[in-house]
Protein backbone atom coordinates (compact mmCIF):
# COMPACT_ATOMS: atom_id res chain seq x y z
CA UNK A 1 0.00 0.00 0.00
CA UNK A 2 1.34 3.36 -0.80
CA UNK A 3 -0.16 6.57 1.05
CA UNK A 4 1.21 10.23 1.03
CA UNK A 5 -0.49 13.02 3.43
CA UNK A 6 0.01 17.12 3.22
CA UNK A 7 -1.09 19.48 4.76
CA UNK A 8 -1.28 23.39 4.27
CA UNK A 9 -2.89 26.13 6.43
CA UNK A 10 -5.11 28.76 4.39
CA UNK A 11 -6.68 32.05 5.44
CA UNK A 12 -10.24 31.47 4.82
CA UNK A 13 -13.21 30.34 5.39
CA UNK A 14 -13.52 26.83 5.60
CA UNK A 15 -16.90 26.45 3.69
CA UNK A 16 -15.19 28.39 1.14
CA UNK A 17 -12.19 26.05 0.57
CA UNK A 18 -14.69 22.77 1.46
CA UNK A 19 -16.58 24.42 -1.95
CA UNK A 20 -13.06 24.40 -3.83
CA UNK A 21 -12.51 20.85 -3.04
CA UNK A 22 -16.15 19.36 -4.13
CA UNK A 23 -17.53 21.92 -6.85
CA UNK A 24 -16.47 21.28 -10.51
CA UNK A 25 -16.26 25.15 -11.36
CA UNK A 26 -14.12 25.80 -7.79
CA UNK A 27 -11.83 22.22 -8.72
CA UNK A 28 -10.81 24.05 -12.29
CA UNK A 29 -9.43 26.91 -9.86
CA UNK A 30 -6.75 24.86 -8.59
CA UNK A 31 -6.32 21.66 -9.81
CA UNK A 32 -7.87 20.40 -13.02
CA UNK A 33 -7.85 22.09 -16.56
CA UNK A 34 -11.80 21.28 -16.48
CA UNK A 35 -14.24 19.63 -14.33
CA UNK A 36 -17.40 18.38 -14.40
CA UNK A 37 -19.88 16.25 -12.10
CA UNK A 38 -22.65 16.84 -9.22
CA UNK A 39 -21.01 17.02 -5.69
CA UNK A 40 -23.32 14.49 -4.07
CA UNK A 41 -22.18 10.87 -2.59
CA UNK A 42 -22.40 8.38 -5.34
CA UNK A 43 -21.62 11.08 -7.76
CA UNK A 44 -19.03 11.07 -10.15
CA UNK A 45 -16.68 13.79 -10.50
CA UNK A 46 -14.62 13.88 -13.80
CA UNK A 47 -11.54 16.09 -14.15
CA UNK A 48 -9.78 16.79 -17.27
CA UNK A 49 -5.95 18.01 -17.39
CA UNK A 50 -5.98 19.37 -21.11
CA UNK A 51 -5.25 16.14 -22.79
CA UNK A 52 -3.04 14.85 -20.89
CA UNK A 53 -5.43 12.66 -18.78
CA UNK A 54 -8.97 12.08 -17.49
CA UNK A 55 -9.23 10.91 -14.26
CA UNK A 56 -13.03 10.32 -13.08
CA UNK A 57 -13.58 10.08 -8.98
CA UNK A 58 -16.69 8.40 -7.24
CA UNK A 59 -17.45 10.89 -4.41
CA UNK A 60 -17.47 8.41 -1.36
CA UNK A 61 -18.32 11.38 1.60
CA UNK A 62 -19.51 14.43 2.13
CA UNK A 63 -19.50 15.96 5.38
CA UNK A 64 -19.34 19.55 5.04
CA UNK A 65 -17.14 21.66 6.28
CA UNK A 66 -14.81 19.18 7.51
CA UNK A 67 -14.41 15.60 5.47
CA UNK A 68 -14.57 15.26 1.62
CA UNK A 69 -13.36 11.61 0.63
CA UNK A 70 -13.41 10.31 -3.61
CA UNK A 71 -12.05 7.54 -5.22
CA UNK A 72 -10.41 6.89 -8.43
CA UNK A 73 -13.06 4.65 -10.69
CA UNK A 74 -11.29 5.31 -14.16
CA UNK A 75 -7.19 6.75 -14.61
CA UNK A 76 -3.86 5.98 -15.41
CA UNK A 77 -1.56 4.29 -13.70
CA UNK A 78 -1.59 4.60 -9.95
CA UNK A 79 -4.20 6.68 -9.94
CA UNK A 80 -6.82 4.00 -10.58
CA UNK A 81 -8.58 3.25 -6.81
CA UNK A 82 -6.63 5.91 -4.95
CA UNK A 83 -8.84 7.52 -2.46
CA UNK A 84 -8.07 11.46 -1.68
CA UNK A 85 -9.22 11.96 1.85
CA UNK A 86 -9.05 15.88 2.48
CA UNK A 87 -9.97 16.93 5.93
CA UNK A 88 -10.27 20.59 7.07
CA UNK A 89 -9.50 22.18 10.78
CA UNK A 90 -10.39 25.37 10.88
CA UNK A 91 -8.66 27.12 14.35
CA UNK A 92 -9.94 30.26 14.05
CA UNK A 93 -6.69 31.30 12.84
CA UNK A 94 -6.62 29.51 9.57
CA UNK A 95 -8.29 26.30 8.31
CA UNK A 96 -5.55 23.62 7.85
CA UNK A 97 -6.20 21.17 4.85
CA UNK A 98 -4.98 17.61 5.27
CA UNK A 99 -4.76 15.77 2.46
CA UNK A 100 -4.25 11.61 2.48
CA UNK A 101 -3.85 9.90 -0.67
CA UNK A 102 -3.90 6.30 -0.48
CA UNK A 103 -3.92 3.23 -3.07
CA UNK A 104 -3.94 -0.24 -1.53
CA UNK A 105 -2.60 -1.40 -5.06
CA UNK A 106 0.14 0.55 -5.47
CA UNK A 107 4.16 0.53 -3.75
CA UNK A 108 5.76 3.67 -2.62
CA UNK A 109 7.58 4.12 -5.79
CA UNK A 110 4.37 4.78 -7.69
CA UNK A 111 3.80 7.52 -5.02
CA UNK A 112 6.82 9.70 -6.07
CA UNK A 113 5.04 12.30 -8.00
CA UNK A 114 2.13 12.26 -5.68
CA UNK A 115 4.65 13.00 -3.10
CA UNK A 116 6.18 15.70 -4.84
CA UNK A 117 3.00 17.37 -6.57
CA UNK A 118 0.22 17.33 -4.21
CA UNK A 119 2.20 20.19 -2.14
CA UNK A 120 1.93 22.15 -5.20
CA UNK A 121 -1.62 22.06 -5.84
CA UNK A 122 -2.17 22.26 -2.68
CA UNK A 123 -0.29 25.93 -2.32
CA UNK A 124 -2.26 26.72 -5.49
CA UNK A 125 -5.72 25.91 -3.30
CA UNK A 126 -4.25 28.40 -0.89
CA UNK A 127 -3.54 30.83 -3.32
CA UNK A 128 -7.02 30.41 -5.50
CA UNK A 129 -8.43 31.33 -1.35
CA UNK A 130 -6.61 33.65 -0.22
CA UNK A 131 -5.84 36.04 -3.61
CA UNK A 132 -8.48 34.57 -5.69
CA UNK A 133 -6.12 32.71 -8.27
CA UNK A 134 -4.98 29.43 -8.17
CA UNK A 135 -2.43 27.33 -10.62
CA UNK A 136 -4.76 24.52 -12.24
CA UNK A 137 -3.12 22.41 -15.09
CA UNK A 138 -1.67 23.48 -17.04
CA UNK A 139 -0.22 26.52 -14.97
CA UNK A 140 0.97 24.78 -12.34
CA UNK A 141 4.49 24.16 -11.54
CA UNK A 142 5.92 21.29 -13.43
CA UNK A 143 8.03 18.73 -11.75
CA UNK A 144 9.38 16.99 -14.87
CA UNK A 145 9.20 16.79 -18.57
CA UNK A 146 5.77 16.25 -19.81
CA UNK A 147 4.12 17.05 -16.45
Amino acid sequence: MAEVRHRVGIRGDADQIYQCLIQPDRLSGWWASEASGEPKVGAILRLGFSGLAVLCFSIRVLDAPKTFVMECVDGPGAWLHSELHFDLHDDGEQVSVTLTHRNAAAQDDDFLYFNTKWPLYLLSLRDLIESGSGRPYPRDIKIHVGD
